[in-house]
């Protein structure tokens, strides 16, 4: 049953079973020639993941816009967002998958808030290795999907693959500072604030989209939770909770398996022509537009 899901491709589905059979955090090596290799439509998970391009290059749709991954690129992948790989051509890469819940009950803070700023700069969560920066982190990679291999009963083997787990996380968030000549980490209330936002929209932005409910339940101003926020993220508070209400509605208009007033009516807008407008306010296009244009089945 382990074997059959590991090897699967990413339904969010399978991915999360997977998961939950290796505690959280799984590893796989994944080459294009693989009968089993990544499927070409469109997937969605609700864990983090790194992927290291070992070989080649990968064209990738992420939030329905296409990038290139090439060689020695490594790419944070963030919970709930669209992903579809555009082309199976000759490409390696290793990836490390680890679930919220993994990150909980280990104790391990997740800055969300300072990753989402770190990466702002950059079209996608991603950047460039050095030849010496790859083979470092390519053998932190390996070494944790070795690790995740041993038999689970061997001795402090949960302890031995966690701390590889910690070594290979904060190796990168080093080197990504590195590279931008940015100050460490600083874990304050500002930050810890922008979390809990950003947490309480992933879960909530169907049917709150005003910044005032956030405000509410964090118990402070609209004003102040806007100011925080756009200090860490670089983005208002409405325009987070702008940007998860229109990849969603962008995902179910593509999956076809809805019409425009069903993703209206999923969104918890009034009606499908109040959604309309908010639609085509934040992209440029109408639903119907859209949805012609992107004719893929999730």
């Amino acid at each position: 049953m382990q074997e059959d899901l590991l090897t699967k491709t990413f339904s969010e589905k399978d991915h999360e079973e997977a998961l939950s059979l290796n505690d959280g955090l799984m590893a796989k090596i994944h080459h294009s020639t693989d009968p089993n290799y990544c499927s070409s439509e469109p997937f969605r998970v609700s864990s983090y993941a790194l992927i290291l391009i070992t070989k080649g290059k990968m064209n990738l749709r992420i939030n329905f816009t296409e990038h290139v991954l090439n060689q020695r690129d490594i790419l944070l992948i963030f919970p709930h967002a669209v992903y579809e790989i555009r082309d199976n051509s000759e490409v390696s890469f290793i990836s490390i998958h680890f679930s919220k819940s993994y990150l909980k009950t280990r104790g391990v803070f997740f800055n969300s808030g300072e990753a989402y700023r770190m990466f702002q700069t950059d079209p996608i969560h991603k950047f460039s290795l050095s030849k010496e920066e790859h083979t470092f982190i390519y053998y932190d990679m390996l070494a944790i999907h070795k690790k995740l291999n041993v038999p689970k009963d061997t001795p402090q083997i949960k302890n031995i693959v966690h701390n590889s787990f910690l070594e290979l996380l904060y190796d990168i968030f080093l080197l990504k500072h590195k590279q931008k000549d940015a100050m460490p980490f600083v874990h304050d209330s500002k930050t810890e604030l922008t979390n809990r936002f950003l947490s309480l929209v992933s879960e909530n932005f169907k049917k709150e989209k005003r910044v005032i409910y956030y405000a509410n339940r964090l118990r402070i101003t609209p004003r102040h939770l806007s100011q925080v926020v756009k200090h860490v993220t670089d983005r208002t508070a409405g325009e987070i909770i702008d940007e998860m209400v229109i990849r969603e509605a962008k995902l179910l208009l593509t999956s076809h398996r809805m019409n425009i007033s069903e993703v209206a009516m999923e969104l918890r807008f009034s009606n499908s022509s109040f959604f309309g407008k908010y639609f085509k306010k934040q992209t440029g296009v109408t639903p119907s537009e859209y949805k012609l244009s992107n004719n893929i089945a999730v």
